[in-house]
């Protein structure tokens, strides 16, 4: 016992100093961290207002936006896998397909969706009379003879 007086007799010094500093060290903290506090919280939580009612509205807003998230989410898988079926690619060719009729009238309208799938329609255009053919196209092609024409229309689509 006599010795550990000794040694607090010799080293007590240092020791409170070591304790001073940690005290100091702490205090900085302290200082930081309500620093912090007021930063995320606004200065109405340092005026009182209950911390844990503060938390719970986080949460209730992070569950909210969640759910929205994942609703979100699941309208843009559908929109998605039904973009590419839309027909989003025209292409449309005028001409003339008899020397004696006037202007281009006639046309062959391509209507493609991403895959290249779609319809190609043609309207021959003459004095006495006019004609609509349409034509399914299947990955830019068509199960039925296609006019240059159509062909055509089929490539400004893509």
């Amino acid at each position: 016992m006599n010795q550990l007086i000794n040694l607090f007799d010799k080293y007590g010094v240092y020791f409170f100093l070591g304790l001073l500093v940690l005290d100091a060290v702490i205090l900085i903290w302290v200082f930081f961290l309500r620093r912090n506090f007021r930063t995320i919280f606004g200065d109405s939580a340092a005026d009182g207002v209950d911390l844990e009612k503060i938390l719970l509205e986080l949460r209730r807003n992070q569950n909210i936006s969640a759910a929205n998230f994942d609703e979100l989410k699941k309208r843009t898988e559908v929109l998605e896998k039904a973009l590419p079926k839309h027909l989003s690619k025209i292409g449309l060719v005028r001409y003339n397909p008899f020397s004696g009729a006037g202007g281009d009238q006639s046309f062959a309208l391509a209507l493609l969706n991403e895959k290249n799938d779609g319809l190609v329609i043609s309207s021959l255009y003459g004095r006495e009379m006019n004609r609509v053919y349409a034509k399914p196209i299947e990955s830019g092609a068509s199960q039925y003879q296609l006019t240059e024409e159509e062909k055509q229309a089929i490539q400004n689509a893509k």
